[in-house]
C-alpha cells in the first residue's frame, strides 16, 4: 500500500487532475497535472459502470495499487495522477497492469526509464 503523502485523498485533488491531460492504453486511463510538491500522488477511481459489484471493483483496484507500487521508484516527483479502469467487460491481471502502466508512464514522459 502506498504512504499516505503519496497518496491522493480529497476530492479537490481529484478534481484538479482531471482538468490536467489524459492518456489511455488497454483500458486504463492515466491523468496527470503538476503539483509543486516534493512526492507524487496517485489516486485509483473504479467507477459503478465497471461493476456494480463493490468486490470486483475493490479487487482491481487493489490490482492497480499493488502494480503501481512496484513501478512507483521510477516515476518522476512533483506530479499528482489518478489511474481509472474502464474496460467493462474483464478484470485486468496484475503482470498486464504492470505492463501497461509502464507504457503509459513512458508515452507521459513521467519515468526515469
Amino acid at each position: 500500500m502506498l504512504k499516505s503523502n503519496q497518496r491522493l485523498c480529497h476530492n479537490q485533488d481529484f478534481m484538479k487532475v482531471f482538468k490536467g491531460k489524459r492518456h489511455s492504453l488497454g483500458g486504463v486511463l492515466l491523468y496527470y497535472r503538476k503539483n509543486n510538491l516534493s512526492t507524487t500522488r496517485i489516486g485509483f477511481v473504479i467507477s459503478k459502470k465497471y461493476s456494480l459489484l463493490a468486490v470486483r471493483r475493490n479487487k482491481q483496484r487493489r490490482i492497480l495499487q499493488s502494480a503501481i507500487q512496484t513501478i512507483y521508484p521510477t516515476i518522476l516527483p512533483g506530479f499528482d495522477i489518478v489511474l481509472s479502469y474502464t474496460n467493462h467487460s474483464k478484470v485486468l491481471p496484475y503482470r498486464d497492469a504492470v505492463v501497461i502502466l509502464t507504457e503509459l508512464l513512458k508515452k507521459t514522459k513521467l519515468t526515469r526509464i
